[in-house]
C-alpha cells in the first residue's frame, strides 16, 4: 500500500525508520531548495539515492540527506515493491545510522556557522594526511585532486555539486585536523605593495622636489 503525506505534518526522521523496513522507493518532491529525490529502501537500509534522473555518490547523498532533514516543506510518497534500476552507485547504509550521522552534522554545523571560512579562501592539502572519520573521507576523496593545487569553497561547491555551506563546513573540519591549510594570496599582497610604492613616489616627487 502506498503511503503519502507532507513534511510539514510528519518529520522525515520519524518516518524513514518505519518505512525502511519495507522494500520500495520514497519519492520526495515540491522541496524548496532541492529537485525531486528518490530514496530506495530495503531491510532497514538506503540502497540508492536518485536526484531527478541521476543516481548520486556517497558524498552527494550525505549532503542531500542533511538538507532533507532540515526541510519543513515538501511532499512524499512511498511506493512498495520498487527496486532501483541500473544503480551503479550503491550505498547500502543503515537508515538509523545515516539519520544519526546527518543530525550530528546538523548540530556541528549550527555551532560552527560563525567559524566557517570565507567562500573565496583557497585551501591546499597538507602532506599525505588522510582523515579517519568516514563522512570526512568521502569529501576528502572527492576533493583531493583539487585541494592538491588549491581550491576554494566556491570552486569545490561547483565541481562537487554541493551546497556552498556544506563545502565550507567540510573544509573547516579538515582544517581542524590539519589536513588542509589556507593559502596566502601573495599576488594580491604584492599588488597592494606596488600601488603603495607608486603613491609614495608620487607624493615625494610633489612635495620634496627641489626649489
Amino acid at each position: 500500500m502506498a503511503i503519502f503525506g507532507n513534511l510539514n505534518n510528519m518529520a522525515l526522521a520519524d518516518l524513514l525508520p518505519f518505512i525502511s523496513q519495507q522494500r520500495g522507493v520514497m519519492e520526495i518532491f515540491n522541496l524548496a531548495s532541492l529537485p525531486r529525490i528518490s530514496l530506495y529502501l530495503e531491510n532497514g537500509k538506503l540502497s540508492c539515492m536518485r536526484l531527478e534522473d541521476r543516481y548520486v555518490d556517497e558524498l552527494r547523498a550525505r549532503s542531500v540527506m542533511t538538507e532533507l532533514l532540515r526541510a519543513r516543506r515538501g511532499a512524499f510518497e512511498f511506493v512498495p515493491g520498487v527496486s532501483p534500476r541500473r544503480c551503479q552507485k550503491r550505498l547500502g547504509w543503515s537508515v538509523d545510522r545515516l539519520l544519526l550521522t546527518a543530525m550530528t552534522t546538523m548540530d556541528e554545523f549550527s555551532e560552527m556557522t560563525d567559524e566557517l571560512p570565507h567562500p573565496g579562501t583557497i585551501f591546499r592539502a597538507v602532506g599525505g594526511l588522510r582523515p579517519q572519520q568516514q563522512r570526512l573521507q568521502s569529501f576528502w576523496n572527492s576533493s583531493y585532486n583539487l585541494l592538491q593545487t588549491g581550491a576554494s569553497s566556491e570552486r569545490l561547491s561547483r565541481e562537487l555539486r554541493m551546497p556552498l555551506d556544506h563545502t565550507r563546513f567540510y573544509l573547516h573540519r579538515l582544517r581542524q585536523i590539519g589536513a588542509v591549510e589556507p593559502v596566502r594570496n601573495n599576488s594580491r599582497t604584492a599588488k597592494n605593495s606596488s600601488v603603495a610604492a607608486k603613491l609614495l613616489g608620487a607624493l615625494k616627487r610633489r612635495f620634496l622636489r627641489p626649489f
